[in-house]
């Protein structure tokens, strides 16, 4: 009995504590670009992680008790997290959503359409003040109303491309388009929006206007819901200075940005 008693402390003192656990985006369910997560004396760094999913992360070499897992990242929201640490492997079942809260130095958005039969497809480009691309941040819950216009001179359908004095025309499309997150990690640019074009207004002219709202909540005051819910009577505003004088008044909760596409040319058959 004393030998077996031995034997399973031995056992027991050379069982190695360790904690397994994901760390995922609040809004995309991916990674969480340049992740720090301590525990104890223990450092994890994270990156992208997987294209496919979240991976499990282990801290290993742990001293069973009570603990404290710490989650840090760019632009997010801390997170810590009370644990309590039994002998041997342990596992927090349901991931760990971590919520960003800016792009941060964002300035403005820049909008590249590629037109096909079936729809225009968008990129969203963030752009910094000094003009240069923004390609690691947080997925945030954006809000993107669009129009689409005739692109017009003199109250006639333009013909070729880049004419001074340009205007919008008729309207053929107004509404709010849902958007994609692109996490191959060699993607640059990850916001992907796409217009149906079964539901712009058939024309014959060969070019378009394409005005674009982008709305971006501060996650701690503002849910998606919320903004959803102020938004839908917002944008049917014919007059678009009117929306955003409105916006200018929610600076507290929210950011917006106007980026118009003009010389957009429709897909030829």
């Amino acid at each position: 009995m004393v030998l077996a008693a031995v034997a399973w402390l031995l056992i027991r003192a050379n069982t190695e504590t360790t904690l397994d656990f994901k760390v995922v985006n609040f809004v995309s369910g991916g990674w969480v670009w340049d992740l720090t997560a301590t525990m104890q004396d223990r450092v994890i760094r994270g990156f992208y992680q997987s294209d496919s999913g979240p991976v499990w992360l282990r801290f290993r070499h742990l001293s069973p008790g009570d603990a404290t897992l710490m989650l840090f990242a760019p632009s997010y929201e801390p997170v810590n997290l009370a644990v309590k640490l039994d002998r041997g492997e342990n596992r927090i079942e349901e991931s760990i959503a971590m919520k960003g809260l800016e792009i941060t130095g964002l300035d403005h958005f820049l909008v590249f359409e590629k037109a096909a039969k079936a729809v225009i497809e968008a990129e969203l480009r963030p752009v910094a003040a000094d003009g240069t691309a923004i390609l690691e941040h947080p997925a945030l819950a954006l809000w993107i109303g669009c129009r689409i216009h005739v692109e017009e001179k003199n109250g006639v359908p333009v013909r070729e491309e880049n004419l001074s004095g340009t205007s919008r025309g008729e309207e053929l499309f107004r509404g709010v388009l849902s958007w994609t997150w692109d996490a191959t990690p060699e993607t640059k640019f990850r916001y992907r929006a796409r217009i149906p074009l079964e539901k712009v207004k058939a024309d014959p002219s060969p070019y378009r206007v394409i005005d674009y709202l982008i709305v971006v909540p501060d996650p701690r005051v503002m849910s998606r819901a919320d903004l959803d819910a102020f938004m839908a009577s917002l944008w049917n505003t014919r007059d678009l200075g009117a929306i955003t004088a409105l916006l200018e008044t929610e600076d507290d909760r929210l950011r917006w940005f106007l980026d118009t596409s003009w010389d957009v040319k429709t897909a030829q058959e």
